[in-house]
C-alpha cells in the first residue's frame, strides 16, 4: 500500500522505560501570546513562563512535550487565582465543539494537555520533501516543519535535516511497523512515511539552556 500525505503532528505511543505515556500528562496553561496549537504539536517553554509551539530551528530550551488534549475553558488555570479549576464548578459543564477539541487558537488564553515524558515513544510523518529519509537515518537527529494548525496539527518531521547536531529536537528510532507503511523508495511519488521517534533535546533533560 502506498503512503497517504495526511499530517496530524505526532501521535503518543509510549515511552523507552516501559511506563505508560498518559502517566506523564500535565495541565499546561498559555497566555494570551502564542501561535495556534493543535493536538500533536510539540511545545517549547518561553521567557515569560508560558509554552508556545516549537518552531522549526529552535535550538536553545529543548521541547517541553507533546499536546494530547485541549482542556474546556471553565477547567483550566485562573491566572488571577493562580489556582487550577477555579472555575470549573458551574450550572453547565464546561465542554469544547468543532475545532476547539484540536486545536487552541492563536493568542487564545487556555489549557493544554501535554504529556511531557522526556523519553516519549511518538510517530510523525515526513515531509518528504527534496531528500526523503531512508533507513540510514536511524539513530540520528531531526528537526520538524510546521504549516500551523487550523483544524488539527499538521507539524512533521523535515526530512532534510537529518544530522548529529544535538540541538534537533527529535531522534529517529525506526519505521512505524503497519502494512500502509514503506520507505520513499518504494514509490519515490509518494515520500510521507511515518516514523518513530523520541526526544532527542527536551527541556527536563538537565542538557537544555534555561529560558
Amino acid at each position: 500500500m502506498a503512503n497517504v500525505n495526511r499530517p496530524n503532528g505526532f501521535t503518543p505511543i509510549g515511552t523507552l522505560s516501559g511506563s505508560p505515556w498518559n502517566a506523564s500528562v500535565e495541565a499546561i496553561q498559555c497566555d494570551a501570546t502564542h501561535a495556534a496549537i493543535g493536538v500533536g504539536d510539540l511545545i517549547e517553554m518561553t521567557a515569560d513562563g508560558y509554552p508556545d509551539i516549537l518552531t522549526a530551528g529552535a535550538t536553545d530550551s529543548g521541547v517541553f512535550g507533546l499536546v494530547v488534549g485541549i482542556s474546556p475553558a471553565g477547567e483550566g488555570w485562573n491566572a488571577t487565582t493562580g489556582k487550577f479549576g477555579d472555575n470549573a464548578l458551574s450550572a453547565t459543564e464546561p465542554t469544547l465543539v468543532g475545532n476547539a477539541t484540536r486545536v487552541l487558537p492563536l493568542n487564545t488564553a487556555g489549557t493544554l494537555l501535554v504529556a511531557t515524558a522526556p523519553d516519549l515513544l511518538m510517530v510523525g510523518q515526513e515531509d518528504g520533501d527534496t531528500t526523503p529519509l531512508t533507513l540510514a537515518g536511524v539513530g540520528a537527529n531531526v528537526d520538524i516543519v510546521n504549516a500551523g494548525a487550523v483544524s488539527n496539527s499538521v507539524m512533521m518531521i523535515d526530512s532534510d535535516t537529518v544530522a548529529t547536531t544535538a540541538t534537533l529536537p527529535l531522534r529517529l528510532l525506526g519505521l512505524h511497523t503497519t502494512p500502509e507503511n514503506e520507505l520513499a523508495s518504494v514509490d519515490a511519488t509518494k515520500p510521507w512515511t511515518k516514523w518513530k521517534v523520541t526526544f532527542a533535546n527536551h527541556a527536563r533533560s538537565g542538557l537544555a539552556v534555561g529560558v
